[in-house]
């Protein structure tokens, strides 16, 4: 009744204005996993078809950038547009997800304690889909990175980082998305991933060197999508998790608003930290840019 369908497999049955907190059954909770688990399969085999072809095509396409560049390099660069293609597909569909959640008419849910709510409003399908299409991207990058560790090392330098983002991400979003709970919060980072797609292209062009000309702005646009998309909307988000996981009001079980309060602030502490890298590495390019001073001429 509010827009969409809860999906079948997740056993949510509240109305709107309903004070009782929804449950979920423990069948419909796995099942909706079950429907996860094939997407996110088909994802990571597909991902690494992807990687295959890229590396074999890298050397017609652009034979003179990929002679000149290392082994690491060449694989980086090739790992790069699987991630672009990736964001291509999962950054469009978590924003529709988004969308639906959170101005669809009429609202998906409603204020706390009514039910649903933020926290505990079920997942549309697409965000069962998208949720299993990204998380078959984290695997196949994991093991990716587990195959060819010296390359990895070599570009990335210690992966303990990418490891954890991806090991926690496949640990909670499906339990998220399968339990109704939390689930605007994955689709949000969900829609972050547009900003995939530029840092994909711009380190192809980098890290690639290809068409020089273009990599300024496109480091910009990338930079200027990532401030938008990831840091601009951390007051809203900081907001919305005072609302749905440190109060009680919106009725989240104990262990949901614990995971939720371990969980929800990690990905924005990563998002400040890693625009400050990009803030630092824009800086370079834009003072890389401009003409050296000229030399002050001796009395």
């Amino acid at each position: 009744s509010f827009g969409f369908r809860c999906p079948a497999s997740s056993g949510l049955r509240a109305r709107h204005g309903s004070m009782a907190v929804p449950g979920y059954e423990v069948a419909g909770f796995v099942e909706t996993i079950m429907q996860m688990v094939p997407i996110a399969v088909a994802s990571a085999i597909g991902m690494g078809a992807c990687l295959v072809a890229t590396r074999a095509l890298f050397p017609t396409v652009a034979k003179e950038s990929h002679d000149a560049l290392a082994p690491s390099r060449r694989f980086f660069v090739s790992q790069c547009v699987v991630s672009g293609l990736h964001a291509l597909v999962s950054g469009p569909a978590g924003t529709a997800v988004l969308q639906q959640l959170l101005f669809s008419d009429p609202p998906a849910y409603a204020a706390c304690p009514a039910q649903p709510n933020l926290a505990t409003v079920a997942a549309p399908p697409l965000a069962v889909w998208t949720c299993g299409f990204t998380c078959g991207y984290f695997v196949y990058d994991s093991i990716v990175m587990l195959v060819y560790p010296e390359f990895t090392r070599a570009e990335l330098g210690n992966p303990a980082l990418m490891y954890g983002h991806h090991l926690i991400s496949l640990l909670v979003w499906p339990y998220c998305i399968a339990s109704g709970r939390a689930v605007v919060f994955v689709s949000f980072f969900l829609f972050t991933e547009l900003t995939n797609i530029g840092q994909a292209l711009f380190l192809v062009l980098n890290k690639g060197k290809m068409l020089p000309s273009l990599e300024t702005p496109v480091g910009l646009v990338w930079a200027l999508s990532f401030l938008g998309c990831r840091i601009v909307t951390i007051p809203w988000l900081l907001k919305a998790f005072a609302e749905a996981v440190v109060t009680s009001d919106c009725g989240m079980a104990p262990f949901d608003r614990a995971l939720g309060a371990l969980t929800v602030p990690l990905p924005i502490l990563l998002n400040v930290y890693w625009f400050a890298l990009i803030a630092r590495k824009a800086m370079r390019i834009v003072a890389g840019s401009k003409p050296p001073p000229k030399e002050a001429k001796a009395e």
